[in-house]
């Protein structure tokens, strides 16, 4: 070792990898040495060791060098240790749940082999299918640094310090006994942001379309002294009773909804006479100055279809969509900003964009676009960016 580098045989010989896997590295670009000598030989820093820590974690729990290399390439805090240490804990949780479930499935068919003469192939199918499961909690993760850089944003650098979950649950009306239906719940943020303030006598039901989602959000509530019960649905389907609920919440999630008519069906229905329905949404407004960054830099990232994820249901068209189905609609703005003083969480955000992250995947251009990024901010003292966030408040009427 010299100057704090190590051969690529001293740098082998202590991490317990062979010559010829770092070679591979370094080939398919996976993890370059920190420089190389006179002869041109490796040379490794003891930052390339938290590196292959990474590489090789993600390795062990699945991943194949090509998802590796697309997570390593966008990852713009590899240099910080407790956030990458965090990651990886949550993904080896998460494989440590799969593969339990896996188990499980495994265990219910050889109980049917041992007392069913006819065999109930259906269970092979449930192996298959939560084997597969495998795939879509891989995706979800892919790019968690960045996923938790775009929610990291808004605590960070909002002028409005109380939070937009806390204020839509102020916002929120219940009377004694109040049966609610969230649809889309995510996480559970809304109740996990609002445990103190919650009545004790209501009686609440989280949904969400992804069982991952339901899973985490049974995690982050299991203190919550209250009735509360989850449970995986689709809101174009609602799996409850007619006039079933006092308060139906859709927070942050109509957009994603491909028949925005049979879902407001299916809300209407279940809700009971003079119940009333919860919707928010962003206006068209919303972080406009995220693209404008983005196209300064290269004009072709403002064509990015995440720009207009949400143009389907916002609070300029919202209403129309709404009316159809319910009346006394009323809507509310929360009124909030960002001023961004740091290029890495404003960067974190724009690539968790699926379409940007791929258009970006250079890391030398990752790093010209971070750079950009606090030039801007230099000129500045920060970027202004604009948040229109708000809800309609509606009541069923017969």
């Amino acid at each position: 070792m010299k100057d704090d580098f190590y051969t690529i045989g001293e740098f082998a010989q202590k991490s317990g990898v062979t010559l010829r896997t770092l070679r591979y590295y370094d080939k398919i670009d996976l993890l370059k040495p920190s420089s190389h000598n006179e002869s041109g030989h490796r040379l490794y820093s003891k930052h390339d060791f938290p590196k292959l820590q990474k590489i090789l974690t993600l390795k062990f729990i699945g991943l194949s060098l090509e998802d590796i290399k697309n997570i390593m390439s966008s990852d713009i805090y590899d240099g910080n240790l407790k956030k990458s240490l965090e990651i990886q804990k949550e993904i080896m949780n998460e494989k440590v749940h799969h593969i339990q479930t896996v188990i499980s499935s495994i265990d219910e068919t050889l109980d049917t082999l041992s007392n069913e003469e006819d065999f109930n192939w259906d269970k092979f199918i449930k192996i298959i299918n939560v084997v597969n499961e495998d795939k879509k909690w891989l995706a979800q993760y892919e790019n968690a640094s960045n996923l938790r850089a775009r929610i990291k944003i808004h605590e960070t650098y909002s002028t409005n310090k109380y939070g937009w979950m806390e204020w839509f649950f102020d916002e929120l009306t219940f009377i004694p006994n109040c049966r609610i239906l969230e649809v889309g719940c995510g996480d559970g943020s809304l109740w996990l942001k609002n445990l103190s303030k919650i009545p004790k006598d209501l009686d609440i039901i989280l949904t969400d379309f992804s069982s991952g989602m339901i899973k985490d959000a049974k995690n982050n509530l299991k203190n919550f002294p209250g009735k509360i019960k989850f449970k995986v649905a689709d809101v174009q389907n609602i799996p409850f009773p007619n006039e079933s609920f006092d308060i139906v919440i859709a927070n942050h999630m109509l957009y994603h909804i491909p028949d925005k008519d049979k879902a407001l069906s299916e809300i209407y229905r279940v809700l009971k006479k003079n119940g009333e329905f919860y919707a928010s949404t962003v206006g068209k407004n919303h972080l406009h100055e995220m693209r404008e960054i983005s196209a300064k830099f290269d004009s072709s990232l403002s064509s990015c279809k995440s720009w207009t994820a949400t143009e389907s249901f916002q609070l300029e068209n919202g209403k129309n969509i709404i009316k159809k189905w319910f009346n006394n609609i009323t809507i509310k703005r929360y009124l909030d900003s960002l001023i961004v003083t740091e290029a890495e969480p404003l960067a974190g955000y724009i690539f968790s964009l699926p379409e940007i992250k791929n258009m970006l995947v250079d890391k030398k251009r990752v790093l010209n676009f971070i750079n950009f990024i606090k030039y801007e901010i230099s000129k500045t003292n920060g970027i202004l960016i604009t948040k229109d966030t708000g809800f309609f408040k509606s009541i069923k009427k017969s």
